[in-house]
């Protein structure tokens, strides 16, 4: 993807220069828009002119960022247009201090979308990403093509995390002083346990990749966004998610991993039965973070949706 090697070695150097509990600036080559009066920040790659096929919005999951993505995003710029954002707070996006639920995150990227012109589009979304894209069907479905579920966050979250770490994380985060000196105290061993947590194959978390996410999780802007999301599971009315769910008619792929640690099966398979016009794939060999485990395998059924001839997407996936 032209421009990324630019901004690979802009993070680069924010890791040199920058302590953990620092504000991050975005690297100058990274793209950004005002979305409601806060910037937005954003990786795009791919086709731009002349294009007819939909474009794809990624949007990440809890404590994730735009750099989840490129592999990913690389065989499918070949195809079209490729966005990957980071959420009000996360990243190197602004937070929204008014901001007190899904609905929100929805609105902003509903507005991400409206000001970039992005219709008719695929949107890929991983673990609360997921949560944030099928909200977006219930409240906007005309803008929408497909949608594809990464390990998605289900209803009723807490029920079907299995993890003991990410239990410990949402519950000591409902108290706000808790939650506060847990962050302050987070070490970056302590850190790529988590991380680890998330990963059937280890070996995928390279050094800077741990050390850029370690240096974003510690920005303090991220400990009210770990209280709200840990408040949101639990007092979300998740009964009325359900009934806006079944009320979702664009295609739904939902991608789970077999050996996810975070999610459970059962909570893709409710989420399945929930939204009528889904599909649900088990994907062998995966952890939670399916974009590092089994990123192929996302590319590949992406590029499929894309209605791309079979011998292209072996080209590209090559």
């Amino acid at each position: 993807m032209r421009g990324f090697q630019r901004i690979l070695l802009e993070l680069k150097d924010i890791v040199r220069r920058h302590q953990p509990g620092d504000e991050l600036e975005p690297p100058r080559s990274l793209l950004s828009l005002n979305v409601f009066g806060r910037r937005m920040t954003y990786l795009a790659a791919g086709l731009e002119n002349g294009n007819s096929r939909p474009p794809i919005v990624f949007i990440h999951g809890f404590g994730g960022f735009f750099m989840d993505w490129p592999r990913i995003m690389a065989p499918l710029s070949r195809y079209t247009r490729v966005y990957a954002l980071d959420l009000p707070g996360w990243g190197f996006s602004e937070r929204n201090p008014n901001a007190r639920a899904i609905e929100d995150d929805a609105t902003a990227v509903d507005e991400f979308m409206r000001i970039l012109d992005l219709k008719d589009a695929i949107i890929c979304g991983l673990s609360y990403g997921a949560w944030v894209a099928w909200a977006l069907a219930a409240e906007n479905p005309s803008k929408l093509r497909q949608l594809v579920l990464l390990n998605p966050m289900p209803p009723h979250p807490i029920r079907y995390m299995t993890s003991p770490i990410y239990r410990g994380i949402f519950f000591l985060n409902s108290f706000e002083r808790v939650g506060e000196w847990g962050h302050r105290l987070l070490t970056k061993s302590q850190y790529k346990v988590i991380c680890r947590e998330n990963l059937l194959n280890h070996r995928l978390l390279d050094s800077f990749y741990l050390d850029l996410a370690y240096l974003i999780i510690k920005q303090p802007k991220i400990r009210s966004l770990l209280r709200g999301h840990a408040r949101g599971a639990r007092d979300t009315d998740w009964n009325a998610w359900e009934r806006r769910l079944e009320e979702i008619r664009v295609p739904v792929s939902i991608l789970q991993g077999r050996q996810d640690r975070i999610f459970s099966l059962e909570g893709a398979g409710f989420l399945h039965r929930l939204m009528p016009n889904s599909q649900l794939v088990e994907v062998e060999k995966c952890g939670h973070a399916i974009v590092f485990d089994q990123h192929r395998r996302v590319s590949e059924h992406l590029i499929k949706l894309l209605n791309v001839e079979k011998a292209d997407v072996v080209s590209a996936l090559n």
